[in-house]
């Protein structure tokens, strides 16, 4: 998620630019050659392309009908996906203190010891975390197992490589394990299922994300919003030209980039699981979840916030 453009108005112009070169080129070579063919036209008395501005404004206007359902959907996805990893957060919170807290040796009358206790809460916790990293690689199609390694046991995660959607599964385990505490009086009755409705939680934030994930954005929309924009691209400076001569060139670039930087923003916002720097900040927040989870056990292995990152041409942003 970008925090700021860079204080320095000199970089923005230039940061703009060159993430937008190749349209602003090929928006010159079309304004160019509309405005030379018009002027050498009125040179040597042949009977240059003009379009009338009528229709290219009505055809602006639909464009911008488009470009603006387009990013107001784009944007609706974007900010579900920033709710549900709030849901997330909030639930991992309250599981962490519920783990913490709802066990006990009371239940057993002293058949459990403190420390298999503990053992328990630090599995679960740990395990929990792991989900979490296993969500990120799940989201953004990755195999980095790196931060798994750090939370599960080496065979736990050896097991997960033949599962093919291992969140489903941690939580599966998550689960099994409750049962077993359950089982050996570590919880009683009304805290296992209150646990389990936490479990829940998990699954359904989870699906929700998954849903976001794998529903593509309506093809049609993609399409002729790309073939609107440059076939308004491509007429605006040949209607421009007649009215406004040289000036048509500056002008149409201007207006033409100003339509394609909408266009791109949809585009990008409309996947927000890509770890782009545009996207919602998933491994921030998992970070952030990390820690509170840690600590709520009193482990001496706490990460470091992750710290914003600075791009080329000064951009900050969380990953």
């Amino acid at each position: 998620m970008i925090i700021k453009y860079s204080d320095n108005p000199f970089k923005q112009v230039l940061g703009i630019t060159f993430y937008n070169r190749k349209n602003i080129i090929l928006f010159t070579i079309i304004s160019v050659l509309a405005v030379v063919q018009h002027e050498f036209g009125e040179i040597y008395t042949f009977n240059p392309v003009t379009l009338p501005l009528v229709p290219v404004t009505i055809l602006g206007g639909a464009l911008a009908i488009f470009l603006g359902f387009r990013n107001n959907s784009a944007y609706d996805r974007w900010w579900e996906a920033r709710k549900i990893w709030g849901g997330i957060v909030n639930a991992s919170r309250t599981f962490g203190v519920m783990i913490c807290t709802f066990s006990s040796t009371h239940f057993s009358n002293d058949s459990v010891s403190e420390k298999e206790i503990i053992a328990w809460r630090k599995e679960l916790i740990n395990r929990h975390i792991g989900w979490l990293y296993a969500l990120i690689m799940h989201l953004r199609k990755q195999n980095h197992w790196e931060d798994l390694e750090k939370h599960l046991p080496k065979k736990e995660v050896k097991q997960l490589h033949k599962f093919h959607n291992k969140p489903t599964q941690l939580l599966h385990k998550q689960s099994e394990r409750l049962q077993n505490a359950y089982e050996e009086s570590i919880i009683e009755d009304f805290r296992h299922m209150e646990l389990a409705n936490v479990i829940k939680e998990f699954y359904s934030l989870q699906g929700m994300a998954e849903r976001i994930k794998g529903t593509i954005f309506p093809y049609y929309y993609n399409y002729f919003t790309g073939v609107f924009l440059w076939l308004f691209v491509i007429c605006l400076p040949f209607s421009l030209a007649p009215e406004m001569n040289w000036g048509a060139i500056p002008m149409s670039i201007a207006i033409s980039f100003v339509f394609t930087i909408l266009e791109k923003s949809g585009a990008i916002t409309e996947d927000p699981f890509e770890g782009r720097a545009a996207d919602t900040p998933i491994s921030t927040i998992t970070r952030n979840i990390e820690i509170d989870l840690l600590e709520m056990i009193k482990s001496d292995t706490v990460p470091a916030p992750i710290e914003p990152k600075t791009g080329r041409f000064g951009v900050q942003f969380l990953d």
